[in-house]
């Protein structure tokens, strides 16, 4: 899916907008493989890393939250 340079700031603002639903329950990032076309590789790669870093996270937050007892 690629995306004419004139449609990058309403793709942007888009992604900035966009619903990620409740925060300490962990969703992988949904894409398609030719979204990754024009962009060097070392961008996804951070993307992944990230990915794989926070997923743990937020599945420990979730675990620290639920066992708190004062809301």
């Amino acid at each position: 899916m690629m995306h004419k340079w004139e449609s990058v700031p309403k793709l942007i603002s888009q992604f900035e907008n966009q619903e990620i639903g409740d925060p300490f329950v962990y969703s992988d990032f949904t894409y398609k493989l030719d979204e990754f076309d024009n962009v060097p590789p070392v961008i996804p790669r951070f993307q992944f890393y990230l990915q794989l870093n926070l997923k743990p996270l937020i599945i420990y937050l979730k675990e620290l939250k639920d066992g708190q007892s004062v809301p």
